[in-house]
This record gives structure tokens, sequence and C-alpha cells, in this order.
């Protein structure tokens, strides 16, 4: 019993054996049956016959169409260095069968010829960087720029031009487009994704501004030329500014925007809390005054900074000094429309206005307390080049203050809040007195 079972055996080994010999003998040089790669069936062909059919599959998914209205573009896949690795694709195929050992390859030729399939992705290789290269291209050939709609003050009346609209190629999602179509044989026509631009401003936006949120104006000597010449190229920097919504002004970046600097001379400042001559003399007087403007317009006070000694133009509490790379003056737009500074200039004084929504007109007004007088020091000092008994003032001295500034809201004369701005500090000078030391002797009278 024990024999007769052993016989079936063997004689069901030999038939299995003998018959994957004639298969293998019958396909040598051959890939076997229900070999694919992707949908392409590469069975009982040699390697050259394979290589063929894959390359004549590729070449019928070669091109495809981007369109963009009525324009078609046609796109070689092979602009980007597509490689398929045909030649390792085939040779992978020919080897399934017969690259693990005898038994495991008995075994995948049975499951071949029953008709289970063995199937190889591509390896697709290509440059990115075409892709890339090729687009960027297309973007600029269909870009439009956005046109924003501007305003600016003539003859007292906010003149609005209109805006359009720019639009771009959609990098990203194009990016997507082609690679899908690379990576998966895609020769469908696809639309060229266009994103729309916005314009900053748009002319329905800007027609919001219709009021008058604030304003302000301060005097100068119109004799110091150059002064003038400072206060007038620093107000026309920052004249006809457009601000947005949560947007800052900066001063010192609408000069530096407006090439300011360059153009200013040299005029009376303040140094080290002396008075001094100067680059730029007068400048802060423009920045105080848009400052003032601002407090009334309810702006957002970002950046202030006071001068070291009060100022003749302006109360105590209320200038705002500015210095090219240090000190800036600085607030941001707190409405939901955009505003418009406005700075006119006339034969002795600078206007500030602030234009806006007539929805966000506020009842403002503006107070200062002095919390704080500070007294300045004498300090005599011996000199022997002055006569006993004379007295010479060195250094003017002058007292110091420390000032708090408010903004008052009110409606129906009554107050609504009531908000600290700023707290400055005017340090006290010293004043400094000579002694003279030097004796006198008695003159001879002949």
């Amino acid at each position: 019993m024990k024999k007769d079972k052993l016989l079936v055996m063997l004689v069901i080994i030999f038939m299995i054996v003998s018959n994957n010999v004639v298969y293998a003998f019958d396909l040598e040089g051959k890939i076997y049956k229900n070999v694919y790669v992707e949908n392409i069936n590469l069975s009982n062909l040699t390697k050259e016959e394979a290589m063929k059919k894959i390359n004549c599959y590729i070449d019928e998914y070669r091109y495809f169409n981007l369109v963009y209205k009525n324009k078609k573009i046609l796109i070689d896949k092979q602009t980007f260095n597509l490689d398929y690795n045909v030649e390792q694709l085939v040779e992978k195929a020919y080897n399934i069968g017969r690259d693990k050992d005898m038994i495991t390859n008995m075994k995948t030729k049975l499951s071949l010829k029953k008709g289970d399939r063995e199937i190889i992705p591509f390896a697709i290789c290509y440059d990115i960087s075409k892709v890339d290269e090729l687009i960027e291209n297309l973007n600029s050939e269909f870009y439009l720029s956005p046109v924003s709609a501007t305003a600016k003050v003539v003859d007292d009346n906010i003149i609005i031009t209109e805006d359009s609209y720019g639009q771009a190629v959609d990098k990203e999602q194009l990016k997507n487009i082609i690679v899908s179509k690379l990576e998966n044989l895609d020769t469908k026509e696809s639309e060229i994704p266009i994103k729309v631009l916005n314009p900053k401003y748009t002319y329905n936006q800007l027609s919001k501004i219709n009021t008058l949120l604030g304003s302000y104006e301060t005097y100068f000597n119109p004799k110091n030329t150059n002064r003038v010449t400072n206060i007038t190229v620093a107000s026309k920097s920052t004249s006809n500014v457009l601000i947005g919504t949560n947007e800052k002004f900066s001063f010192n970046n609408e000069l530096s925007n407006k090439n300011a600097y360059s153009q200013f001379k040299n005029a009376p400042i303040i140094l080290n809390g002396k008075p001094d001559q100067g680059v730029g003399g007068g400048i802060c007087q423009v920045s105080t005054t848009i400052y003032n403007a601002a407090l009334y317009a309810g702006m957002d006070i970002m950046q202030i900074t006071n001068h070291s000694i009060p100022s003749s133009y302006i109360k105590k509490g209320r200038d705002a000094t500015v210095s090219e790379g240090y000190i800036d003056f600085a607030f941001k737009n707190k409405y939901d429309t955009p505003i418009l500074i406005y700075n006119e200039i006339y034969s002795n004084k600078i206007v500030s206005k602030i234009y806006g929504s007539n929805t966000d007109k506020s009842n403002i007004e503006i107070d200062t307390e002095v919390v704080k007088t500070i007294e300045n020091k004498k300090i005599y000092k011996n000199d022997s080049k002055l006569k006993k008994g004379t007295k010479v003032v060195e250094q003017p001295g002058r007292l110091g203050y420390t000032v708090n500034t408010f903004r008052i809201y009110k409606s129906n004369d009554k107050i609504i809040k009531k908000e600290l701005i700023n707290t400055s500090y005017y340090p006290p000078c010293d004043e400094i007195i000579l002694k003279g030391t030097r004796e006198v002797q008695n003159e001879v009278i002949k």
C-alpha cells in the first residue's frame, strides 16, 4: 500500500516537471504568457518585439493639448526629457518565471499559464525643471497685470480712477495637470487653469472715501527758505497716499520710497537736546502735522516719539520727531475702508488732511496734561578769562516736562471714551553760568 502511494506521487511530480520543462522549452527566449507592462500584453514576445510594442504604445500617447479659450497649444512630452526605461521594463518582464529558484519559478509559470497576470508598472523619469520652464513661459504669455484704482485730491475734490482685474496661470494646478499626463500616459485636452488677480484697490472701495475724518495745520517762517524747501519736499512725499485696511503708514518709508532724503537741505534741527544745523531740518513739522490729523481721524498710533525740546509750532505732547533709520512715526488704518492722506503747503503753513468713509467719522477731541514739571539746575563755572564779578550765561536753562496726550471720543457732548495715546518726556536743561575770576589791577591815571 505504501509503495503504491509513493509511486503515484512520483508520477504526479514527473508530470508536473515534464509539463513545466515542455512549457519552459517552448518559450525559451520569449516572455511568458500573461506578463504585462501596465495594460500592454507582452505574452510570447521576444525582448525585441516587446520593446517595439511598448515604444509604439508610448508614441500613441506622446502629445497632448493645453487649451486657453480658442487657442490650443500642442505639448510634446519629450520636451520634458521623458524616459520610460523601456529596456529595463522588458528585461524585468522577461525575467518573470526565470529569476528565482526552480520551485518558485515553476509556481510562477504555472500560475501564468492558468491565467493569472503579472503587471509591471511604468517607471517614468522626467525633468521637472522643464515642466516649470514651460509653466513660466505660459504664464508670461497669458499674464495680465491688475490695475488698481487710484485716489487723489485735486482742487478739494477726491478724484478716483477705474480699476481692472488681472490674470495669471495657476502654476501649482497646471503643474499637477502636466505631471499627471506624464505619469499616466494621458493625452486628453486640458484647460490651462487661470486665476484672477485682484487690484489692490477697486473703484467701489475708493468711492467710499467721501468725507474728511481729521485735519490739522501748523505754521512756519517762510523766510527760512531751506527749511521751507524741506517741509515742501516731505509734504509732497507723504501726500495723496492711500492706506488700506489694517495697513501701516510709515513716515520714513514714504520719504524713502519717494527719494525725498536726497532732496533735503541744511536747516535748523535739534541734536542731542540742543539747537543745531542739519540736513532735513523742518521735516518733523510735517510728521507732527500728519500725527495730529491722524489723532483726529481716529487712527491707531503705532510709533510716536516727541522731541527732546518742546517745539514752537505745536503744544507740548503733540509733536512727532523723526530721523532716517532711527526714529519713525507710524500709524495703522483700523477701518474697513481705505484712507487718503493729503497735505497742502501755503505761504506760511502746512495743512494735513485724512479722508475716509463717513461711516468711520467720529467726534474727537485731543487733550494734553502736564503731569510733571521738572526744575532745571543752575550750574556756576569759574572762568579766568572773565573779570571778577562778571557773570555770563554759557547755556540757557529750561524746564523739563512729562506730558500725557489723550484722545477723547464724544457723542452728544458726552465723553464715551478717553484713551491715553502717549506720554511725552522733555528733559530739563541746566543753566550754565560763567563767573569771572580774573583780578583787575587799578589803572594808573596820568
